[in-house]
């Protein structure tokens, strides 16, 4: 074995922006150390060339030499006599090719591999399932979180017009026991995977076991907007319905949608333009989309709205939260406030909180309002996981509403 490779085989094994900006673990070390000494790169195996004597035991007792490169390597294995070396590079030096593939049966005595060469061997083994997992943890990129959050439901992947859709059927749900759905719509940047982890709206329907709970896909994947009021985005949402209705038994007026940002502001449009699909909807942390003309009655609505969200300051703050309570309440003849105000819990990271509630007036739906501010700045979705010490659960209150828009006439 030699050490005029070690370099080489260093920077095979490690990618060189991880190299230069990463400090290889102890164990990985240790089997960069080993396999330095074990192989070569393939580019310096074409700079020796071995030739091979084969001579009478005699005479190759008096006249073989190891040859000049032999001298620097240990003595693993005991280097055959009828073995000769040469290079056009002097410092450097390898094993012979067959002492390192050959059976052991085959060889003779005077090639067979010492203990202590053999010994060396689950050391190496070890090693290399040691940096495999090193490798699969540096290298790859990192399993989603999602992936973790499993349910003993079941969570299946179709595909509508082109776009992914994921439906998460509880695992207490009865066959043809009628199920409602509740679509969770994913905000600017974000998909559908991070949405089911962010809004853990798996885990209220595995609890209740009366609703699936379905995440779509954007149009554009990771992109900046849903479609509206585009032909393609109103049939996909209709398609989606269609599915829903024929493969998991719910409802025609059983479907619900909820939105987290962009997705919230989605879903207050679809309440308004899409009432013969949509039974009710909810919007986190959004407002009303720009640039739409509202029309009609629309559907019952809540809002959950955190005062001390940086995002929903830059397109308005307080201006576009009293502009959609507005605009959700513009049927409404009499024009009044909220006939009901609950305080919620405020422990955690929530400074305040309330429940505010509209009942239906006129041709004017519910409204419902969860205002509330954290005590820092952020635009997640209100649940403990985000906001650490809290007992709100934005999942939770949202169907909690839908439930109650359930036992009413629609």
């Amino acid at each position: 074995f030699c050490r005029s490779d070690l370099k080489a085989v260093a920077s095979s094994l490690v990618p060189r922006k991880h190299a230069q900006s990463q400090p290889m673990a102890p164990f990985v070390q240790t089997f960069v150390d080993i396999v330095r000494n074990a192989r070569v790169q393939e580019g310096e195996r074409s700079t020796l060339e071995r030739s091979t004597t084969v001579t009478s035991t005699a005479s190759t007792a008096s006249t073989a030499s190891p040859g000049p490169l032999a001298s620097p390597c240990p003595s693993d294995f005991s280097t055959p006599s009828s073995v000769t070396w040469t290079s056009s590079t002097a410092s450097e030096c390898m094993l012979p090719t067959e002492d390192l593939v050959r059976p052991h049966r085959g060889f003779p005595a005077a090639r067979r591999p010492s203990v202590q060469g053999l010994a060396a061997w689950p050391l190496l083994v070890l090693a290399v399932v040691a940096c495999g997992g090193w490798c699969m943890h540096e290298l790859l990129p990192t399993a989603p979180k999602w992936s973790l959050r499993q349910h003993p439901g079941t969570r299946r992947r179709h595909v509508v017009d082109g776009r992914d859709v994921w439906v998460y059927l509880p695992s207490k749900a009865r066959a043809g026991t009628p199920l409602s759905a509740v679509m969770v719509l994913h905000g600017s940047l974000d998909t559908a995977m991070g949405i089911i982890n962010a809004s853990a709206m798996e885990h209220v329907a595995e609890a209740d076991s009366n609703f699936i709970a379905v995440f779509p896909e954007m149009a554009q994947y990771k992109g900046m907007s849903w479609g509206y009021g585009n032909a393609s985005e109103v049939k996909f949402f209709r398609d989606v319905s269609n599915l829903l209705t024929r493969q998991y038994y719910v409802g025609r007026d059983q479907v619900f949608a909820v939105g987290h940002s962009s997705g919230g502001s989605m879903a207050l449009f679809l309440q308004n333009h899409l009432p013969d699909v949509f039974r009710g909807v909810a919007s986190v942390e959004a407002g009303l989309p720009a640039n739409q003309v509202w029309t009609g009655n629309g559907r019952p609505t809540m809002v959950v709205w955190n005062h001390n969200d940086p995002v929903l300051a830059q397109y308005g703050g307080e201006r576009l939260y009293n502009d959609t309570r507005s605009m959700l309440r513009r049927c409404d003849p009499t024009g009044a406030g909220p006939t009901s105000v609950e305080p919620l819990s405020t422990s955690g990271g929530v400074v305040w909180a309330e429940l505010l509630t509209w009942p239906a007036q006129g041709s004017n739906p519910l409204t419902s309002v969860v205002s509330w501010k954290s005590s820092a700045p952020t635009h997640a979705w209100l649940n403990p996981t985000h906001i650490k010490g809290t007992t709100l659960d934005a999942s939770k209150m949202v169907w909690q509403f839908f439930k109650k828009i359930l036992v009413t006439p629609s």
